[in-house]
């Protein structure tokens, strides 16, 4: 099998070799042809934003699109088109002693002035005034407009409410059987009162107190939100919160408000605030790689170059944008990471290739032109670039197969940005190299190109290259000792095996609170919401389609479902249920009606809708809207029915999914005649959804996206043993971060799916490099090439990774939990990453690694003339060059592509680093 793949990884090889020998070439020939080109075709891809279009809504992010939630909310749709809420009010007060708290009289007067300073203000929208009355919601055609709210139980009657008492209003409370007059039906008392304090069965207080309004939707998708956008609603929503939190409703000890219009801003102004952060981010980046990349002298530091690794990343991003715009992809929440992600890669293949540029021999800088240096250069790195290319690539390829649109768009998002990003590296940052390299050659100034240094001028003799002495006489030296390498093994084995057991801990739980910022005032409103009415803010509707209502059996089987859901034991007790049929059965008792067959049911069903059945309109869902005609040949058939329900208390995730699967099961335990059954339905259900399948997808993701890294390593490493190597060293990174998710407060959900899955790519960079290079070395022993590669990438792939941590150190004072989460994770990726790749294996690969490829191209150059390791003669034996004047290879080109048999010395690559603090040293630095 070995010699299959080393075959296999000969042909493969070789013909990339060859192939980014001529790119090389090609682009050093024509550098300012490649930039043109390259970025006349990234603007070409950027025509594709004119399609793009944002999505913000939670079915169409987080819901796999064929899922029965999916169909039963279009269902849903359709018969009960869904009403706005655009305000709700929450305001508490401890009762002290003797005190009721919220029942007290003043603050029932407060809040009466509070109500019609709401219902006073009138909103305009687009040049229409509207008031209250014309947009409030109503149960029932010519009925009252529906509220929620202690005042209802006074019908809103002012001179009645400023004149009572605080006996009054607990007289009321208690009062058996209440009924709400308003709105119909039996008082609600857990939708509106929260903390009720009872002596002796009696209610003597109250802690909080919960008034919500609601008005008739009138909204369309807005492509430039990602929203549904409801321009009226937004400016009434924004008049209600001025009024709430004015500040002058001082009865309250806390005053707090929701609005779907202020939620929406709210974490708006969460991503935005941490705009700031990410530029601070890019800035830390640039500053980084252009320390690292040059020296500290007019001559040979590199601010325009890193500037153009930076920006070829750019253009990555926008070629990745502008396509997946054109093809119909959009752009979700958690998209908002992946100029962090492809800046990381990107940095890390520019690394790679200027720490394989600066590698090259002084000799070699002098004997070869421009074109062949970059031709050299691309052929010795662009393998080892292309090997994390591609299996980044694939890991999110595979991301692409998931149910989760959200998932799915974002890797088709990252899968293209990573392509791209290897194609700019390779073709546009590798021009500006060849454009840096010929000023060099010229003695032009680094900052302002028209300045050409004195032929006397000489470099401060200013040591740097920190990070390279360190790998060569601390890191290499420290692995090369066995007690060493034993720690590192046993201590990487001992953290691994503690992840794998953390990660069986992780909670599957994702709060859409957790969007915003910790101090926001609908955050106040949550936690107040969640503390006195979580059950109540948790319910769910029983639905039937379009059965024979008029049917007695139909009828039997509709109270049997509403008999199964009310002792479902997660059904709440109080409040239970209020269903319709019982109620229209007990009036047609009273009244003797007659509910068999349609020219008796529907007539008397519309009776009672326009008396005391008026609080059920909105449950059924007619053929018409004149639910008022009592005229048989007039008189609309029901499409669907629905009641609604109240969950108990659910405190964990798998509790809510559970719940969700038995009333789903309630609600179809009958089939109708023509093979119709009922189901449940609630909005709660599009998140639960996702969190019963959450870890599946993850799980999956993550296997499928290890296999394809393992397939696309083996077949350009050609090492079955080395591939396996690598493959751990992802696995590991992987665990080590979802232990440390678990213990820095994350859960599993659809954001850190999506950012533990696109870590695999980053993770990979870290091994691949190694491994190839080692692999690849020339040297006799494994310890000699492991140090080999640490010497030619150790440096490259430290740079990538501190370079990608720097993109995003900032983000760990972000209130978004998108980016806190990308921050957490992100760090454990690069810390752990760092390990694997830098200390772990390359002490595996110096006890167990396998032998290298027969005739591997050493890295290190074999002769001090630097042209033996590529089959050419020294400039003093062949003054030949690569190509001809129009850039076409001469013969002796072909022979640069030989690779030699020979063995490579290592104490001849120790003397080139070393080299470098010569201070007459005219060949390019090498990376710090």
């Amino acid at each position: 099998m070995s010699t299959v793949l080393k075959r296999i990884s000969d042909a493969i090889n070789g013909a990339l070799e060859r192939a980014f020998y001529k790119l090389g070439v090609t682009i050093g020939t024509y550098p300012k042809t490649t930039l043109v080109l390259t970025t006349a075709i990234a603007c070409a891809c950027l025509v594709g934003l004119v399609r793009f279009q944002q999505e913000a809504r939670v079915e169409k992010l987080w819901v796999p699109q064929d899922s029965d939630v999916t169909r039963h909310r279009a269902f849903v749709n359709e018969h009960f088109p869904p009403l706005l809420v655009p305000g709700t009010l929450l305001g508490q007060r401890l009762p002290s002693s003797g005190d009721a708290g919220v029942l007290e009289a003043s603050v029932i007067k407060q809040l009466y002035l509070l109500h019609e300073e709401v219902l006073g203000s009138n909103v305009s929208s687009e040049g229409v005034s509207y008031t209250w009355d014309q947009l409030g919601f109503s149960r029932s055609p010519g009925g009252n407009v529906w509220l929620s709210s202690i005042l209802a139980l006074w019908n809103f009657n002012g001179t009645l409410i400023n004149s009572l008492t605080t006996n009054d209003i607990l007289d009321k409370l208690n009062e058996a059987n209440l009924m709400d007059p308003w709105n119909g039906g039996a008082y609600q008392y857990e939708t509106q009162l929260g903390g009720i304090k009872r002596s002796g069965g009696v209610i003597t207080a109250a802690e909080a107190i919960r008034e919500t309004y609601r008005i008739i939707a009138n909204s369309t998708f807005d492509s430039g939100t990602g929203n549904d956008l409801d321009k009226r609603g937004n400016e009434w929503s924004k008049s209600f919160e001025s009024v709430v939190r004015s500040g002058q409703w001082t009865a309250f000890s806390q005053m707090t408000v929701f609005t779907i219009y202020g939620q929406l801003q709210e974490n708006s102004a969460s991503i935005n605030s941490d705009v700031r952060l990410l530029t601070i981010g890019y800035v830390l980046i640039l500053t980084y790689v252009i320390v690292n990349l040059g020296r500290y002298s007019r001559l040979e530091h590199k601010v325009w170059l890193s500037f153009s690794g930076i920006v070829s990343t750019g253009l990555a991003i926008g070629v990745s944008f502008g396509l997946c715009s054109a093809m119909g992809f959009f752009y979700g929440p958690v998209h908002s990471v992946l100029p962090f992600l492809l800046l990381g890669i990107g940095v890390d293949d520019m690394f790679v290739i200027v720490q394989v540029w600066s590698n090259m021999s002084k000799e070699e800088h002098e004997a070869h032109t421009v074109p062949e240096r970059l031709g050299l250069c691309l052929q010795r790195a662009g393998v080892s670039v292309t090997v994390t290319s591609i299996t980044d690539l694939a890991a999110f390829l595979v991301g692409t197969s998931t149910i989760l649109p959200a998932l799915q768009s974002f890797c088709v998002y990252a899968g293209i940005g990573v392509f791209f990003d290897f194609v700019m590296q390779v073709t546009f940052f590798a021009a500006t190299v060849a454009l840096d390299a010929q000023r060099v050659d010229e003695h032009r100034d680094a900052c302002f190109f028209c300045i050409k240094l004195p032929d006397a001028w000489k470099p401060l003799n200013i040591k740097g290259k920190w990070l390279s002495r360190y790998f060569q006489n601390v890191h290499i030296k420290a692995l090369a000792k066995l007690p060493v390498k034993i720690s590192v093994i046993v201590v990487t084995l001992i953290i691994a095996g503690f992840s794998i057991y953390s990660t069986t801990l992780l909670d599957i739980r994702f709060e859409f609170k957790w969007f915003l910022p910790s101090g926001s005032y609908i955050t106040e409103y949550y936690d107040l919401n969640e503390a006195y009415f979580l059950n109540s803010s948790r319910f769910y509707y029983v639905y039937v389609g379009k059965v024979d209502y008029s049917n007695p059996a139909v009828q039997v089987q509709l109270e049997s479902v509403m008999n199964v859901s009310e002792t479902n034991g997660f059904c709440a007790k109080p409040p239970g249920i209020d269903p319709w049929l019982p109620a229209l059965k007990e009036w047609a008792s009273v009244n003797g009606a007659n509910l068999t067959g349609d020219a008796n049911f529907y007539p008397a069903l519309s009776v009672f809708l326009r008396g005391p059945g008026a609080r059920y309109a909105s449950s059924l869902s007619f053929s018409t809207s004149a639910s008022g005609s009592t005229s048989t040949s007039q008189t609309p058939k029901l499409l669907a029915t629905s009641f609604r329900a109240n969950f108990v208390h659910l405190p964990h995730t798998r509790d809510k999914i559970k719940a969700m699967d038995s009333v789903r099961d309630s609600a179809a335990s009958e089939t109708y005649p023509g093979g119709e059954t009922g189901f449940a339905y609630s909005l709660f259900f599009l998140s639960w959804t996702t969190d019963k399948v959450i870890d599946e997808e993850l799980l999956r993701n993550l296997l499928l996206a290890m296999a394809a890294v393992f397939i696309v390593t083996l077949l350009l490493i050609a090492n079955l043993l080395s591939s396996i190597y690598v493959l751990f060293c992802v696995a590991f990174t992987v665990v080590d971060s979802l232990m440390v998710m678990h213990y820095w407060g994350l859960t599993v959900n659809i954001v850190t799916a999506v950012i533990t899955i696109l870590s695999i790519g980053l993770a990979v960079d870290y091994s691949a490099h190694i491994a190839h290079f080692f692999m690849s070395s020339g040297q006799k022993t494994r310890q000699e090439r492991v140090d080999d590669a640490l010497i030619n990438v150790g440096v490259a792939v430290f740079s990538g990774g501190f370079s990608t941590f720097l993109a995003f150190v900032l983000l760990a004072s972000s209130e978004s939990y998108i980016f806190l989460s990308f921050f957490r994770i992100l760090f454990a990726n690069c810390l752990f990453g760092l390990w694997h790749g830098l200390v772990f294996l390359p002490v595996v690969l110096s006890l167990i690694g396998p032998a290298g490829h027969t005739g591997a191209t050493p890295t290190a150059n074999s002769n001090i003339d630097g042209t033996e390791m590529y089959g050419l003669k020294s400039a003093s034996e062949n003054k030949e060059p690569l190509t001809t004047d129009d850039g076409s290879l001469t013969a002796n080109s072909a022979v640069a592509l030989v690779v030699p048999p020979e063995e490579t010395s290592r104490k001849w690559a120790e003397a080139r680093i070393g080299s470098i603090e010569f201070e007459d040293d005219r060949r390019e630095p090498e990376l710090v």
